[in-house]
């Protein structure tokens, strides 16, 4: 097994590790709570009152991050990426590095969660993905967020997005494909809510204009 060069290897291993954590802790706290319990009739006859919660383990809190965004961070991927194996493989990585960075004081969310993402598919893109794979992902993307669309209609949105810039298609994936809100793209991308509005109202405008020009063509 490649269990260094294989992220899903490895979140396989820190899921694994997870479970485990957390099933000991809760052993131990049933134990410690079971002992109170005891001693707290034995002194005054009844249970003491609750005291302050135990603050929540890294386990714990990499469980409950796990569960509540792998759906997303897989969605987001899924607009960049045909391969159903590789949104996996990707996916597994950004949870393994959040893993290794998590404070469970302070955990990360999805805008941290989906930035991490794109590091990984830019770092994916320089070793053997094209644009053009890029493109045809985010196009059928695209189309499926909205009601079906006419094959000339679907062939004109693929050929309208390639004139976007990089940035222009990041901003109109993490906006209509991921439905984050203006400050969360800024979170995503390091920058400010009023520089994703101009980013968004360009690209709207080279699409407007790339799909009024091939109507005009028909």
């Amino acid at each position: 097994m490649r269990l260094r060069s294989d992220p899903r290897a490895r979140l396989r291993v820190v899921l694994a590790e997870v479970d485990g954590r957390i099933a000991r802790e809760r052993a131990h706290a049933s134990r410690t709570g079971a002992t109170r319990a005891t001693r707290a009739t034995g002194a005054s006859g009844a249970t003491g009152a609750p005291g302050t919660p135990a603050p929540r383990s890294k386990a714990v809190a990499f469980r409950i991050l796990f569960d509540e965004h792998l759906p997303r961070v897989r969605r987001h991927l899924s607009c960049f990426l045909d391969d159903r194996s590789e949104v996996e493989e990707i996916a597994a990585d950004v949870f393994v590095v959040a893993w290794k960075k998590l404070q469970p004081e302070n955990p990360m969310g999805i805008t941290w969660l989906i930035r991490t993402a794109d590091n990984k598919l830019r770092d994916a893109a320089r070793r053997d993905r094209s644009k053009r794979r890029a493109i045809d992902a985010l196009t059928r993307g695209l189309q499926e967020t909205s009601d079906a669309l006419h094959p000339l209609e679907a062939l004109a949105l693929r050929e309208a997005i390639v004139t976007l810039s990089a940035r222009e298609r990041q901003v109109v994936v993490l906006t209509y494909w991921d439905e984050l809100t203006a400050g969360e793209v800024a979170q995503v991308l390091r920058c400010s809510a009023a520089a994703v509005w101009t980013t968004l109202t360009r690209a709207r405008a080279k699409l407007r204009r790339q799909l009024e020009a091939k109507e005009a063509d028909a």
